[in-house]
Order: C-alpha cells, then structure tokens, then sequence
C-alpha cells in the first residue's frame, strides 16, 4: 500500500464526507419547509437526523485531524476536534513506542504513539507517569522500570497520540528523525520501516 496515497485518499474523503453532510443538514430544514410539513412527528424526526449528522461530523473531525510542524528544537501538534496543542522539545524524549488498537468507530486496527519525557514543558497533555498508565502498558512500564533504575533523579512525563488515522505515520517518521535521544521500541521501528517502504518520498530517493 503507498502510503502517500492513502493520506491522500483519506483526505478526500474527508472533504467529501464534510460537503455531503452539510448538504444533508441544509437540505432536510429546506425540504421540511417546502413540503409544509409541519407535523410534529416530522419535526422531531429531523431535530433527531440533524443531532446525529451533528455528532457523526463531529466524530470524524475528532479521529482525523491532526497537524504538526517540527521547527529544529520542539515538535508542535494540533489534535482533534477542540485543536489541542502540544508541544514537545525533542531533546527532552526517552522513549517512543506504538501500540495496536481497534476504535470503537471503526472496524480496521488503528494504532496509537506513546511518548515519554523528561520534561512537561507547559503541556497539560504530559501527564506525569502513574501507577494505571503503566498497568495498562506493560511494555512502556518494562522500559520504565529500566529508565527509572538508570536516571532515578529523573521524573518522566507521557502523552498519547491516537488521533489522525494515517496521518500518524509520517508524525511518527518526523520524531524518529528529529527526536535523536530517544529509545525507539522494536514495534515502533516497524512502523517506521513500514512507512518508509511505502511511501513516495522514500521511494522516488531509492529510484535516483
């Protein structure tokens, strides 16, 4: 699968996700209007239909939008529908990894990037590492535990990336290539690897 492809194809069917519904939104109102169909029944159906185009845009824009710019010292990200901020010094990463997940939106495995830092930065996004984050990542507690033993002085912060659907991968190329201190897990670097092996800006470089 080319990747590139893929975020392109995940984009226009974003935008005509987005035209269809506010096409619908608009068009149910208009219609009820010049019907004349004032009935209660008919009114109530539409405040309903509105209500779950409403929520299903809502959905989609909160699962696909993310944005993110690396300026050579912090790598900053804007995530879902409310464009939560982040920003993350790339120095200041110590451990990168992936996980697999299905979405309760969606039948296709998704996957989401764990970050740990040693720095918070004034993100309320970086959370500071507790007991039931590492209960529910295993891996990322073994990798803990090891740092933790290392650098005892060090307090370690984490935030997760879920949002963005294929957009994640050229984000996780992107923190690969400019967060140079940081332990990179073995499921990471396949997707890493993954991604570089099928995308056209690898690709095309191989070609020349």
């Amino acid at each position: 699968m080319n990747i590139d492809k893929a975020i392109r194809k995940q984009k226009k069917s974003y935008k005509i996700f987005m035209l269809s519904m506010c096409f619908i939104f608009c068009v149910m109102p208009t219609a009820l209007i010049l019907a004349r169909k004032f009935n209660i029944f008919y009114i109530i159906y539409l405040i309903v239909l509105e209500m779950l185009i409403f929520l299903a845009v809502v959905i989609r824009i909160n699962n696909e939008f993310l944005k993110f710019s690396y300026d050579g010292y912090k790598l900053k990200l804007k995530m879902g529908i409310r464009r939560a901020k982040l920003s993350i010094i790339c120095d200041k990463i110590v451990l990168v990894h992936v996980e697999n997940y299905i979405s309760k939106y969606r039948d296709n495995p998704n996957f989401r990037i764990i970050i740990l830092s040693t720095s918070k930065f004034r993100n309320d996004r970086m959370i500071l590492v507790h007991k039931e984050f590492l209960k529910r990542h295993s891996y990322v507690a073994h990798q803990y535990n090891k740092m933790k033993i290392l650098h005892p002085e060090n307090t370690f912060y984490y935030t997760i990336i879920k949002r963005g659907e294929l957009n994640k991968y050229p984000l996780l190329d992107t923190i690969y290539k400019s967060c140079v201190y940081a332990h990179f897990t073995e499921e990471t670097i396949e997707r890493i690897k993954y991604y570089r092996e099928n995308s056209e800006n690898y690709i095309d470089n191989k070609k020349k």
